[in-house]
C-alpha cells in the first residue's frame, strides 16, 4: 500500500471459509489516535487476505486471473463468455472475491493455449465471429511461442551463479567442447551414433546461448554482431574461424577459456535442449522467430529484438 499518514498495521487473526488467517491488516487513525473507518483500505485489506486463503487453497489470485485473460487481449466479459462462465464472473474474481476449486480449473486450463482453443471451440456459439476470429489469431500466436519454449528457466539459481561476458569465439569453443562430450558419452556407452557439431549447428546454439543469457541474466552473453544470414543467425566472426570445416564435425578444442559459472550453465542448457534437435530444425526455428523475420538479410539482428522476443517466449 502506498505511504498515507497515519496508517498503521496490526496482526490479526480472521476466519475465511473455515481457515484462520492471520496477517497484517492495515487501518487509519486520526489526529488524536483514533481509528477512523476508511473505505479503501478496507478493500485492500480484504483482497490481501483473500489472496492469502486463495494461495493457502493453491486457487488462482486476481492478480493472476487477470494476467491470463490480459495474454489473450479479452475484457471479463470476453473471457468469462470465452471459457463458459457468467459474464459478470470474471469481474467479481479480478476485485477478489474467491472462486471454486471448479472454475479455478477451468481458468487454470485456460492459461495454455492448446486449452484455451478446445474452450473457444466449445463456447463458439456464445460469442461474435469477430471475437471468435481476433482470439483463433492470438491463440496461434500463444502456440508458436510456446513451441519455442525449450529451456527450463527456472533451474537458474541466480544467487548462486556468477555471470561474466565473454567473447564470442571462447563461448563458441565451451560450445564445441560441451557439446562433443556429450556426444562421446552416447556413443561410449549407449551405442548411440548422434552427428558431431558441425558449423551451421555451433552458429544456432551461439546464436540461442545470447538469447538465454538475455532472458535469465538481462545480460548478452557476447559482444559480436549477430547477422541474419539466409540459413537463420551468424556470428560472423566465428563463421570465419570455423569456415574450413565446411559442413563436416568440428574437432573439440585442446585448450579453452574458463569462463563464468552462470554462462556455463546456460551453455549446458542450450546443448541439451536445443542441441538435441537436427541443425534443420534449428533452421527452421530460427526462421520461425521475430528476431530473424523482422531483420533484413545480412543485416545485424538488433540484440533489443532478440531480448523482447525471448521475454515474450518464456514470459507467456
Amino acid at each position: 500500500m502506498k505511504n498515507m499518514e497515519n496508517l498503521r498495521t496490526r496482526k490479526v487473526k480472521v476466519n475465511v471459509k473455515g481457515s484462520l488467517i492471520e496477517y497484517d491488516e492495515y487501518y487509519l487513525v486520526d489526529e488524536n489516535g483514533e481509528e477512523i473507518f476508511n473505505r479503501k483500505i478496507e478493500i485492500e485489506n480484504d483482497q490481501r487476505l483473500y489472496d492469502i486463503y486463495k494461495k493457502q487453497k493453491n486457487l488462482l489470485t486476481n492478480l493472476e486471473i487477470k494476467k491470463i485473460r490480459k495474454k489473450y487481449g479479452l475484457t471479463q466479459k470476453e473471457y468469462a463468455l470465452v471459457i463458459g462462465l457468467g459474464e459478470v464472473t470474471i469481474h467479481r474474481l479480478e476485485k477478489g472475491s474467491i472462486q471454486t476449486e471448479a472454475v479455478d480449473s477451468i481458468m487454470r486450463l485456460s492459461n495454455d493455449p492448446d486449452n484455451m482453443y478446445f474452450l473457444l471451440m466449445q463456447n463458439r456459439k456464445n460469442i461474435s465471429e469477430s471475437l471468435y476470429n481476433n482470439l483463433s489469431k492470438r491463440i496461434k500466436e500463444l502456440q508458436n511461442l510456446k513451441k519455442h519454449v525449450l529451456v527450463d528457466i527456472n533451474k537458474f539459481d541466480l544467487d548462486t551463479l556468477v555471470f561474466k561476458e565473454e567473447s564470442a569465439l571462447n563461448i563458441a569453443q565451451n560450445i564445441i567442447n560441451i557439446y562433443n562430450a556429450k556426444v562421446d558419452d552416447l556413443v561410449n556407452n549407449y551405442g548411440i551414433i548422434p552427428e558431431y557439431i558441425t558449423n551451421l549447428k555451433l552458429q544456432k546454439l551461439l546464436y540461442f546461448v545470447q538469447a538465454i543469457c538475455l532472458k535469465i541474466f538481462d545480460k548478452k552473453a557476447f559482444p559480436e554482431k549477430i547477422l541474419a544470414w539466409s540459413y537463420g543467425p551468424v556470428v560472423n566472426e566465428v563463421y570465419q574461424q570455423y569456415k574450413h570445416n565446411h559442413s563436416g564435425k568440428i574437432n573439440s578444442e585442446l585448450s579453452v577459456k574458463k569462463i563464468s559459472s552462470g554462462l556455463y550453465k546456460i551453455i549446458e542448457e542450450v546443448v541439451n535442449c536445443y542441441g538435441a534437435m537436427e541443425a534443420n530444425k534449428l533452421i527452421d526455428f530460427t526462421h520461425e522467430e521475430d528476431p530473424w523475420i523482422k531483420t533484413e538479410i545480412n543485416e545485424e539482428i538488433d540484440i533489443d529484438l532478440i531480448k523482447n522476443y525471448f521475454n515474450k517466449v518464456y514470459d507467456n
